[in-house]
């Protein structure tokens, strides 16, 4: 014990005395190049500033400081505090107007935070500032390399910009795969490109416009814009990483180092500096720490009301339930099921209501919101439509087989396949059960063999066994003698049932899964049902283009093939188009990218069902469920 005592002591000791040492080392390396002559004549230099420089430099403080609140906006939306915009600012100047004057920008900055909401913990308010504090270091670094790649910098820097040019598509890549970073059981979730993107935009403007202090406050001539910028950059990140209160040493060591030699401009320069931090950092301090005198009021938490899942108009939209999703409403009497991804904030199916205007609108800001891409997810054509005279990007990407029970005979013509599938299953000896309890170790061992035989279970809108979610579903199992050969799962909503998982075993008799669906059809019917979706598979967004039919041969091969389609063409459904929509193509590709991510890479289930929505249902995207091992 008095061990680990003394370690974080030490811990402590060194995290404050290095700074100090790094401020004592750059002292001593700048007497070496500035003359106490110069030293001597910074009072009267400083008084020699206009009126007009100190009064350019404080608006362009004032712009830099807006720049630097975003940074905050842009951390509450990817940790989903649910803080407004304009507490986010105010509380992002206050913390990096103190944190970057006192030092330790990471504790200071996030006593500050704390301090000014009284919503947010000690804990919620250091993680922000961590995010805040590791995101512009990485922004910074990226930004400084390509400035100086572009800009006149000296020969050091270019190791730092071919760091940049590598960082930046890494970055991007890494933030695309891995949506969190995990140390040991703490998840951090990584901000979302679009987040990134604006972290990016804000620190250019916030460095160009605090360069821009600084440089209206030199004496005129003594260097060009374009040569102080990479140089400021460069001492703002070395002032950054010495931890420095102001980054003092670092900062001015940088700036004075890079003149000439015997250029006499040392005086200049340095009183300039001097100027600056007194416009940058001590008159935003002195402000800061006037509003935390009096931090912001506490913002009343307000009810949502309540909706029910199963009043959706298509019951498909219950798969949310286990993919992170929520019903978000969006007028007083309609509510959209929404499925926020790393990149996207998708709402999927559609909206009771001819209000579709409404929805885009209410869309749009609910994904800047949360700083993610808008998209619709698998909508009906009248969604579509409404969202491409809004101007959105809009594509076919699957068919939805839907059976009208009202006219659901097994002596069709159209059925004659399913009729010999039911007959082999028949002979066969398989037994039907309807809704009846899965036994959970045998119905475990079904989908372990069945992910063995076709390949992972698959997440977001596919689907994955778990007891705790299939409960409240209608469930259909079938038997071979006593031995549990196979199952399916179905949502049901008000208006319809969906088809969600479905798992056999590889040795199942012939025709065990169409016995299943067309039993669980007549369940419906016999329960009011008039419609059932056995789910989507993959369409062509435009059977006249080469290019279109290419891509949607190659998305069906890895969708299961022909024999998806075969399947559900058995029981003769009607094939209704799902579209995906964005408000751009890139936007539209980037989502649908991120979706297919979700798919493949789903998180975790989670050992025991949410408290608040235990036993919830799941959705099965038929795509692969009948899908070979290659396919899966």
């Amino acid at each position: 014990m008095h061990r680990f005592q003394a370690r974080a002591v030490a811990l402590t000791a060194f995290r404050i005395g290095l700074p100090m040492l790094i401020l004592v080392a750059c002292a001593m390396l700048l007497a070496r190049q500035i003359p106490m002559d110069v030293l001597v004549t910074l009072p009267q230099q400083l008084a020699d500033i206009s009126a007009l420089q100190w009064v350019t430099a404080a608006f362009l403080t004032i712009g830099s400081f807006f720049a630097v609140a975003q940074y905050d906006v842009q951390a509450h939306r990817t940790l989903d505090t649910g803080v407004s915009e304009e507490r986010a600012r105010i509380t992002g100047a206050v913390g990096i107007a103190i944190g970057q004057t006192v030092g330790f920008g990471l504790v200071s900055g996030a006593l500050a935070r704390w301090r000014m909401l009284p919503e947010m913990n000690v804990a919620q308010a250091l993680k922000l500032s961590t995010f805040v504090s590791l995101t512009f270091v990485v922004a910074w670094a990226c930004i400084t390399g390509l400035v100086s790649a572009i800009l006149p910098a000296p020969a050091w820097t270019t190791a730092l910009s071919v760091g940049a040019i590598l960082l930046l598509p890494a970055c991007a890549c890494l933030l695309f795969w891995c949506p969190t970073f995990s140390i040991g059981r703490h998840a951090i979730p990584l901000p979302s490109l679009r987040v990134a993107g604006s972290i990016l935009v804000w620190a250019l403007v916030d460095m160009v416009l605090a360069a821009a202090a600084l440089w209206v406050l030199l004496p005129s001539g003594t260097m060009a814009f374009t040569v102080l910028l990479p140089l400021f950059m460069v001492a703002l990140g070395c002032g950054l990483m010495s931890n420095t209160p102001g980054g003092v040493g670092p900062f001015e060591l940088v700036l004075v180092s890079a003149l000439p030699a015997g250029a006499g401009t040392e005086a200049g320069v340095l009183t300039a500096i001097l100027a600056f931090r007194i416009v940058y950092y001590a008159g935003p301090a002195c402000v800061a720490m006037l509003a935390m005198l009096r931090p912001l009021p506490a913002v009343a938490t307000t009810s949502s009301p309540t909706f029910q899942w199963e009043a959706l108009p298509r019951s498909e939209a219950q798969a949310l339930r286990q993919n992170g999703g929520m019903l978000a409403p969006v007028t007083s009497d309609t509510n959209a099921p929404v499925w926020p991804t790393q990149q996207t904030q998708t709402l999927f199916t559609d909206i009771k209501g001819p209000a579709e205007a409404g929805v885009l609108i209410w869309l749009r800001r609910a994904a800047q919101a949360r700083g993610r891409v808008p998209v619709i997810y698998k909508s009906n054509q009248r969604l579509a439509q409404a969202a491409r005279h809004s101007g959105w990007a809009v594509l076919r990407i699957a068919d939805d087989a839907i059976v009208d029970l009202p006219h659901y005979q097994l002596d069709s013509p159209l059925r004659r396949r399913l009729r010999r599938k039911l007959r082999a299953a028949r002979k066969a000896g398989v037994t039907v059960l309807s809704n009846a309890p899965l036994p959970r170790q045998a119905a475990a061992e079904v989908d372990a063999r069945w992910q063995a035989h076709c390949g992972h279970a698959r997440g977001g809108s596919m689907g994955r066994y778990c007891p705790y979610y299939v409960s409240e579903q209608w469930v259909m199992s079938a038997y071979s003698g006593e031995k549990l050969v196979g199952f399916v799962t179905f949502h049901r909503g008000a208006y319809d049932w969906c088809l969600d998982i479905i798992r056999y075993a590889p040795d199942a008799p012939d025709g065990t899964m169409h016995a299943l669906v067309h039993q669980a059809l007549l369940d419906a019917q016999s329960k009011g049902c008039t419609r059932v979706s056995l789910a989507s598979v993959t369409a062509c967004a435009d059977p006249a283009s080469a290019v279109w039919r290419w891509a949607a041969q190659v998305a069906l091969r890895h969708a299961g093939g022909t024999g998806l389609r075969q399947f559900k063409s058995a029981f003769a459904p009607r094939w209704v188009p799902r579209y995906a929509a964005a408000p751009t193509w890139f936007g539209l590709a980037l989502g649908l990218a991120d979706i297919a991510r979700t798919i493949r890479a789903p998180n975790p289930l989670p050992a025991r069902p949410p408290e608040t929505n235990a036993n919830a249902a799941h959705q099965e995207d038929e795509n692969y469920e009948l899908a070979s091992r290659s396919a899966a």
